[in-house]
């Protein structure tokens, strides 16, 4: 074949529009590292993905394009090279995510992370994806309220004071409620109010559960507990923590009061 007949047919090629593809990154070359999340519902929250490439193409436009049910509000969109010698190239991705209702979750969420990487045969960037699991716990937006020591059961609708000074062998009353300050309905006996003494040798610890079922906005009873001042307690001072817990253990929040006593 003669060099015109050759250039003949490379001119018809480049007039035909064709382009080579380009094999774009495998997603078993890119490693994607994200802490487990906790939070509480329909919280807004910045999170951190590390991704590395360890492809020896670059990859571009690297985002956290879904994580459901949690809502993705804005996402970083970042290029990253690709592995030179034996180091793969490592970039952290900034992202805001919004908590779905307490009950629409479970353990594990699937975060998918996409990429541009390689070319079709018109030229244009390939879009792959990456999905990996992620530990998620989300919590129910409930508060405590109304916290403090009273003079006794029978003044738990008084105001409360975070201050108390009390004899040896006499009884501290607390008092406190909750409150549904999220939007999925509490169930009765789902949440606990632990009290927590941290001087052992002055009072001992105590558990209540909370009762009452919290729609939207809804609060449970006002109730007072009373704590015993042990006899040979010392004088002096404690924190006692009023912690408004889960069935799980996890903390939603917490008070903290201090106790005095006298000689």
């Amino acid at each position: 074949m003669n060099k015109l007949a050759i250039l003949l047919i490379i001119s018809i090629i480049l007039l035909s529009g064709c382009v080579s593809t380009i094999s774009p990154v495998n997603p078993e070359d890119i490693t994607v590292k994200i802490a487990p999340l906790m939070m509480k519902e329909f919280q807004e929250k910045d999170i951190s993905v590390s991704v590395s490439n360890n492809a020896t193409e670059a990859i571009d436009s690297v985002k956290v394009s879904s994580m459901d049910p949690f809502t993705v509000l804005s996402a970083g969109n970042v290029n990253i090279p690709a592995r030179t010698n034996e180091d793969q190239a490592t970039v952290t991705l900034n992202t805001k995510v919004q908590a779905p209702g307490f009950k629409e979750i479970t353990n594990t969420t699937t975060l998918t992370l996409s990429y541009a990487s390689g070319k079709d045969d018109k030229g244009a960037p390939v879009i792959k994806t990456k999905a990996v699991p992620v530990q998620t716990t989300v919590l129910p937006n409930a508060m405590l309220q109304f916290v403090g020591f009273v003079k006794g059961i029978q003044n738990i609708t008084e105001a409360e004071v975070t201050t108390w000074t009390i004899g040896k062998g006499d009884n501290a009353t607390i008092t406190f409620s909750v409150k549904n300050e999220g939007r999925t309905t509490i169930d009765e006996n789902s949440l606990k109010v632990f009290i927590d003494v941290a001087e052992k040798r002055i009072g001992t610890n105590k558990t209540v559960p909370v009762k009452e079922a919290m729609a939207k906005g809804g609060t449970s009873y006002t109730l007072g507990v009373e704590l015993p001042i042990l006899k040979n307690a010392p004088n002096g001072e404690t924190d006692v923590v009023v912690k408004l817990l889960d069935n799980e253990g996890h903390e939603l929040d917490s008070k903290t009061l201090t106790l005095k006593v006298k000689l």
